[in-house]
């Protein structure tokens, strides 16, 4: 059995969740519903759930607020939210997983079979403990539905296309993805690999192999692919790099 407490402001989505893992996921057992995350710290740190279900937008305290509030706790978090622009930030934190408004049953029942093993197969405490630091050197974007993760070394550059940012990654791979560069370049802003050449590339300076001279600079990448460098970045980049 798994415990777990359910955290949104709304009721409805409260009910509409117990509902679905009552019917659907029997190995659950839900100890608390919160409908006011100022009250939710109590709740998790009497009780220690092994998960819990956590609505992100919430007024006066936000999901992020939240976990930022309670400090180091063992319970699993299930990010749930009708925002898919808040999964980057979500993986972060990190979280075991995340599911969209409205919770699609298939989605509900794959995070529970996901918690299911993790309990009956690993050291709960020990993993846990593990479970950021096994993180550190992974990025996670949501793509077509879903969360992928890749670890940073793979990530070769990033460029904007309107909207849109494409991502390469080693092995010839790339991926697009339905958010600004300067919507992603945020979530690698802490990693000191990475770096804004220009307003349509952000790369990682150990995928560079050559720099060419011209108005500002052209790079060679690993992928032999050319990246562009304004003329205001040059400077900074070369001292980053020599």
């Amino acid at each position: 059995m798994i415990t777990c407490i359910l955290i949104d402001d709304e009721t409805d989505a409260l009910e509409a969740l117990e509902w679905k893992l009552q019917k659907y996921c029997p190995n659950m057992q839900i100890l608390d519903k919160v409908s006011d995350p100022e009250c939710a710290i109590d709740s998790i740190l009497s009780q220690k759930p092994d998960c819990i279900f956590l609505d992100i937008q919430m007024p006066k305290v936000s999901g992020f607020d939240l976990l930022e509030n309670i400090g180091n706790i063992e319970s699993l978090i299930v990010f749930v939210s009708a925002y898919d622009e808040y999964a980057l930030q979500a993986i972060k934190v990190p979280a075991f997983d995340y599911i969209l408004k409205p919770v699609d049953r298939n989605d509900l029942v794959k995070v529970v079979n996901r918690l299911e093993k993790h309990k009956q197969n690993k050291n709960s405490k020990e993993q846990l403990e593990m479970l950021p630091g096994a993180l550190k050197n992974r990025v996670g974007l949501y793509m077509n539905g879903a969360i992928s993760f890749f670890n940073y070394e793979e990530v070769i550059f990033l460029k904007a296309d309107g909207n849109y940012t494409t991502i390469y990654l080693t092995k010839n791979r790339k991926e697009m993805l339905s958010k600004t560069l300067k919507e992603v370049e945020s979530f690698f802003s802490d990693i000191p690999c990475f770096f804004r050449v220009h307003n349509s590339y952000f790369i990682n300076l150990n995928h560079v192999i050559e720099y060419r001279k011209c108005e500002g600079g052209t790079l060679i990448m690993s992928n032999h692919k050319n990246v562009s460098i304004s003329r205001s970045k040059k400077e900074e980049f070369l001292v980053r790099m020599l």
